[in-house]
């Protein structure tokens, strides 16, 4: 009897482990998706424009217009080569595959911010697309010799450039660091190293370009 309760036991557990397994490989997928740099770019273009624009209902118009402007081309041309099977999928996953459309999202984002200064379009909006601009850049540059995590550059990224401007309140996005990372680990795309190595590097530049580049001009020129 005793063998035989051990036994039912040990297959619950088995089960329960699996089980769990299941639920965490969801719950990464669904937080890689939700927290994946493309909706956390544009997420952060609205609220940063929205709340340090002097003319903010001025500045959304701006965004109902250059938001998709900006995103929808470079997102259709990667949507493009996953369907032709040149991706292996949206999130690039594999090093040697991301170096096309890389170049072609910073040949993209070059044209969009030349055109932003040719419209005149509010301040804050360009200064915080040469931020993805800088960061595409540098990424793509390692990206030549070393596959890092864009997942963990860009939310690192993002939150370092809340911290910096919003300051104490900003402080719980923390916590979506660890939360990518894990996720991006947990899914198999990234080594440990790979994603703090990304989150260093995003959080590095986000620093240099809020304190000393175009976006520490334009909310100084608010104040």
């Amino acid at each position: 009897m005793n063998n035989k309760n051990g036994l039912v036991s040990s297959i619950y557990l088995t089960k329960t482990y699996h089980g769990l397994k299941i639920y965490e490989q969801v719950i990464a997928r669904w937080v890689s998706h939700v927290v994946s740099p493309h909706i956390m770019a544009i997420l952060f273009t609205v609220y940063m424009t929205m709340a340090y624009s002097p003319t903010p209902w001025q500045a959304l118009w701006w965004l109902i217009l250059t938001v998709p402007f900006i995103t929808v081309p470079p997102t259709g041309y990667v949507l493009w080569l996953v369907h032709t099977g040149h991706l292996e999928d949206f999130y690039m996953p594999q090093r040697a595959q991301r170096l096309r459309p890389l170049i072609v999202m910073m040949v993209w984002f070059v044209i969009c911010l030349k055109l932003l200064q040719y419209w005149q379009a509010p301040a804050i909006v360009g200064a915080i697309v040469s931020i993805g601009t800088v960061l595409v850049g540098i990424l793509s540059i390692v990206t030549l010799f070393w596959k890092v995590s864009f997942h963990g550059a860009t939310i690192s990224a993002v939150v370092m450039t809340l911290i910096l401007v919003v300051g104490l309140a900003a402080w719980p996005t923390l916590f979506l660091i660890p939360l990518v990372g894990w996720s991006r680990i947990r899914l198999k795309r990234h080594t440990p190293y790979q994603v703090v190595i990304g989150c260093f590097l995003g959080a590095f530049i986000a620093l240099v370009l809020v304190k000393y580049g175009t976006l520490s001009e334009v909310l100084q020129g608010k104040d």
